[in-house]
């Protein structure tokens, strides 16, 4: 399989959003979005502070593992400019066994706003078509309603379990957890047609709307 370059740029098809290796003029925004508290909400575990050096070491350390791509959502605003709307990424990349796993995190400025669908295409278009990769895991809190709508219902992603209690907190509680995966064969037939209605419906929309 291709190999991770040092620095990456993948553009949606739209050009809107675009996902970009971290780098420290990141760092303060990262802090930011992996501490709010619409991000905390589903992700108890996180910590509730964190200092953009904090960032910065993290950055460092996980950019030294080959197994891990992790990558900045840059959101296109009316005037032309990106500005930082979430992060994203695939990490547990096995490549004897072409599988990893993905996350994403967008920031609550942006949510509801079709950026989900086009960084998850963007991701998966080049997980599957560039790195060849074969499989992509996915697990979501199963409190977090709207990723798994958008995972059951936009996507059409299959959810494989439940794993009960597997997350803890910062309250000393657990989280039960949803996992979902998709293929690549998968991403082929129906997702990949499917993402691309969705962001075409928006598109079309907001154009009328503009209009």
């Amino acid at each position: 399989m291709a190999q991770t370059p040092a620095t990456l740029t993948l553009y949606s098809p739209s050009r809107r959003v675009k996902l970009v290796t971290p780098s420290q003029a990141d760092d303060e925004a990262v802090a930011i979005l992996r501490t709010h508290p619409v991000t905390l909400r589903f992700l108890k575990f996180l910590p509730e502070t964190m200092t953009a050096e904090e960032v910065r070491e993290r950055r460092e350390n996980r950019a030294k593992d080959s197994r891990i791509l992790d990558l900045i959502v840059y959101v296109r605003g009316e005037d032309g400019s990106y500005e930082v709307g979430g992060s994203t990424g695939v990490f547990s990349m096995d490549d004897l066994q072409k599988s990893c796993e993905a996350g994403i995190l967008v920031a609550p400025k942006f949510q509801g706003q079709g950026v989900s669908t086009e960084v998850f295409y963007t991701l998966f278009a080049y997980t599957f078509e560039e790195r060849g990769f074969h499989r992509i895991s996915m697990e979501t809190s199963m409190e977090n309603l709207p990723m798994r709508g958008w995972l059951e219902k936009t996507a059409n992603i299959r959810q494989e379990g439940i794993k009960k209690e597997w997350w803890t907190d910062n309250a000393g509680g657990w989280t039960d957890v949803g996992s979902y995966a998709i293929l690549d064969r998968e991403w082929r037939d129906k997702v990949k047609e499917r993402l691309e209605k969705k962001m075409t419906s928006r598109n079309q929309t907001e154009g009328k709307i503009a209009a």
